[in-house]
Parts: C-alpha cells; sequence; structure tokens
C-alpha cells in the first residue's frame, strides 16, 4: 500500500519539481493511479509461440498504461554476473580515493559519463543537491550482443586496470546482459503496441545507453538531509534497475502517494521514461519517483537506462494519435532531447 502522500522540499501544490524543467500534475485521474507495482514473468519472452509473446506483451503493455513501472523475474540474467556488478560497484567506491575517481570527473567528457561526486553545495541556479555519488558508462559497442558497427557515443572513463583489476571485464559481463534485455523488452514494447515485433530496432543500432553505479552512504556529513535521489522521472526510453536489498525506492500514483518498490530477490525494476512516454504520446507513462536512504544502511544500485539512437527522430507514433488525443510533442531526435535535460542534471559548473 501506499506511503504518506507526496510532500518534500521540491513538492508545491499540485505539482512536482523534477529539477530537469518538468513538472507532472498530481490528479486523481484512474490512469497512473495504484497501489502496487505489477511483478512479470518473463519466462514465454523466448518462446517460439508468437501468441505467448503477445500474452507476455499484453502485460507489460497493461503495466506501462496503468503504471509506468514493473518488475521482471525469470528475465534470463544469471544471478552471478548482478552479483559480480554489484562486487565492482563497491571496490570502485570503497577501494579509489576520492583523487582517483575525481581523474574520471565527468565536468571533463562532453558526452557526461564519468564520475559524480556527492555534492551537498551546488553551483548557483541549481536547486538540488547531489546527495549521493555515482559513474556512468555509455555505449560500449563490445558489450552489446546485437551491435551492427563499432562506433560508440563518446569515450567513457574507465579506471586504469593497474588500480580496479578485473573491474572493466565484470561490468561489461553485467552490461552485456542489459543489452540482451533491453533488446528483448524493446520487442515486447512493440508488440503491446500492436506494432512489428522488430518496430524499434532501426532506431536502437547504436543506442543511447547509460549504465550507472550509484552509492549512497548511510549518512552524510555537512547536511541533515538523508542520501538519495530527489523526486524526477527518467529521460531515456526505458530503465532496468538492479537493487540490493536496502529499502529506498518509491514510485508516486497519482492519486498522491508513495508506492514502494521495494527489492525483490531475483527481479529487476523496470520503468518508462520520458521519451518513450513522448513516442507513445503519454499513453505509456514515465512516473515520477525518488529514492531515500529510509534504513541508515549503505546502499548501491545499478540502473542501466536505454534510449534510441542520439540521430533517430522521436515522432509521435500514428496509432497513438486520435481525434481526441491529438499529438502532443514536436519531432526531437533522441540525442537532443537526453542533453537538454542532463544539461540541468549535470551542469559544467566546477
Amino acid at each position: 500500500m501506499g506511503t504518506n502522500e507526496y510532500r518534500g522540499r521540491y513538492d508545491q501544490g499540485d505539482h512536482i519539481d523534477t529539477g530537469v524543467g518538468g513538472k507532472r500534475s498530481i490528479n486523481p485521474e484512474k490512469q497512473g493511479v495504484f497501489v502496487e507495482i505489477p511483478i512479470i514473468d518473463l519466462t514465454d519472452f523466448s518462446s517460439p509461440a508468437l501468441e505467448a509473446r503477445k500474452k507476455l506483451s499484453k502485460q507489460i503493455y497493461d503495466a506501462c498504461v496503468n503504471v509506468g513501472f514493473f518488475y521482471v523475474k525469470n528475465h534470463g540474467v544469471p544471478q552471478h554476473v548482478i552479483d559480480g556488478c554489484f562486487q565492482e560497484a563497491k571496490r570502485f567506491f570503497r577501494d579509489l580515493s576520492y583523487e582517483d575517481k575525481m581523474e574520471l570527473d565527468i565536468t571533463k567528457n562532453t558526452e557526461f559519463y564519468g564520475y559524480a561526486p556527492i555534492r551537498t553545495e551546488m553551483p548557483k541556479g541549481v536547486t538540488k543537491k547531489r546527495l549521493f555519488e555515482s559513474i556512468n558508462f555509455g555505449y560500449e559497442p563490445s558489450m552489446d550482443p546485437d551491435a551492427s558497427g563499432t562506433e560508440d557515443n563518446g569515450p567513457s572513463f574507465w579506471p586504469e586496470e593497474s588500480k580496479l583489476p578485473g573491474f572493466k571485464e565484470n561490468i561489461g559481463k553485467y552490461y552485456s546482459n542489459m543489452m540482451a534485455l533491453s533488446r528483448t523488452l524493446l520487442r515486447l514494447f512493440s508488440l503491446g503496441l500492436d506494432l512489428d515485433e522488430d518496430f524499434f530496432d532501426k532506431f536502437c543500432k547504436r543506442p543511447g545507453v547509460l549504465l550507472k553505479l550509484n552509492h549512497y552512504p548511510a549518512a552524510l556529513s555537512g547536511t541533515p538531509d538523508n542520501a538519495g535521489i530527489h523526486a524526477h522521472s527518467d529521460l531515456e526510453s526505458f530503465t532496468i534497475l538492479c537493487q540490493e536489498d536496502v529499502k529506498s525506492l518509491e514510485v508516486l500514483s497519482k492519486d498522491g502517494c508513495w508506492i514502494p518498490a521495494d527489492p525483490i530477490p531475483g527481479t529487476f525494476v523496470v520503468n518508462i521514461g520520458d521519451a518513450m512516454s513522448m513516442w507513445t504520446n503519454d499513453i505509456f507513462l514515465s512516473t515520477i519517483h525518488r529514492a531515500y536512504n529510509r534504513e541508515g544502511k549503505t546502499r548501491y544500485s545499478i540502473p542501466f537506462f536505454f534510449g534510441a539512437d542520439y540521430d533517430a527522430v522521436m515522432e509521435t507514433l500514428p496509432s497513438c494519435i486520435s481525434d481526441t488525443r491529438p499529438a502532443r510533442y514536436k519531432p526531437i531526435t533522441a540525442g537532443d532531447h537526453v542533453r537538454q535535460k542532463l544539461n540541468m542534471t549535470y551542469p559544467k559548473v566546477a
């Protein structure tokens, strides 16, 4: 069931400032009102029977339309690969010095890849503190099992092998599995929207993806705030989130209640992002969510953000437009959409 009605420093009246320019109204409409997040079994995603895959896609469609979030189980990603990625995340944040991590400073990278430290004081014009540290890695064709080329979207900043032996190799195993799962989800989204199963494939040959390792300390010095991330919606088409056992994530129902998305062993949390919501004319919901360290324990999380090729033009799907639901968005390239938002999230200011 839901927690308290939404409130907080950045929650004002009937909207929430997401920090990236968007405000989403809170209202009692049926769409987007929910009391729990569905759990969907992906076993049939590899079924040779189209009808079985369509039945599964209908469950995903319903979750995207009514909630914008869902868990997936029997997803095909080996547990030892997941465990290995978390172990590497802990090595990065625990074992590297601040100076070593700042050699990978995100402000040195034109494509928002690299390390972002905790900032309890932000540059002028940026209202929200960064109450966690993270490192981002962009598209790596060598880690994409279905790569159609060898070109990336800009160089990622990887720690030196001598400082973290095996780090890139083990992260790469997880990354490859996320790419495969992402392409599976794309095809299920297509079927759910009554499109050809491979409809989105042509837009995702060199996709705008981001693997992010997050560290939320048990406590922060110099601020009364708990480690976490403020209310926001994601920018890309969708996100696959891996959590450990610390409860933190909450999702906002349109009736104003925060619904816990607590960790469930053997699952990932999948949520629709702004880009897919725009593509579907808001039929798929990009739902506001937040993460606060409610348990006072050190928390690690690994979100994998998947978006279209940066030069792909996102134009509202014709099947999502009608006389009663006219197009709400102008065409925009996926790259322009993401960069506009990321410029607000990671200002290039010292």
